[in-house]
């Protein structure tokens, strides 16, 4: 999934999408149970590390044990993430507060995503 979003078939209008959906998705769920600001932030800074690692995978070497390392890391991150603040999310409504931390995972993700890829204006 994350290799589709930074190859060129991933076109702008299909990335505006994705993110009108995941906050129409996010917006739904919030209406049934109220996610704490702590969980949102948590899983927005979850997205951006998401970010940084994916960039940093894509810059090193594929035969290295770097690689191999950063590739595990990028793949095991958000379940430990996630596994831990189910954990401690209240049990009232648990599958839309999960709900609610993917989405605000992904949207970290995109957000952090397109904004380093956007248009550089010309002066």
């Amino acid at each position: 999934m994350l290799d589709f979003w930074y190859s060129e078939r991933c076109t702008r209008q299909v990335k505006l999408m994705v993110s009108i959906v995941l906050c129409i998705a996010i917006y739904y769920c919030s209406s049934i149970a109220k996610l704490s600001p702590l969980f949102v932030g948590i899983s927005l800074a979850i997205g951006i590390i998401l970010h940084v690692l994916k960039q940093l995978s894509l810059k090193t070497p594929t035969q290295t044990v770097q690689f191999k390392l950063l590739k595990a890391f990028i793949m095991l991150l958000p379940a430990f993430a996630l596994a831990s603040m189910v954990w401690s999310l209240p049990q009232q409504n648990l599958l839309y507060l999960i709900l609610q931390c993917l989405g605000f995972i992904a949207l970290g993700f995109i957000l952090i995503a397109n904004y380093e890829n956007r248009a550089k204006r010309s002066d």
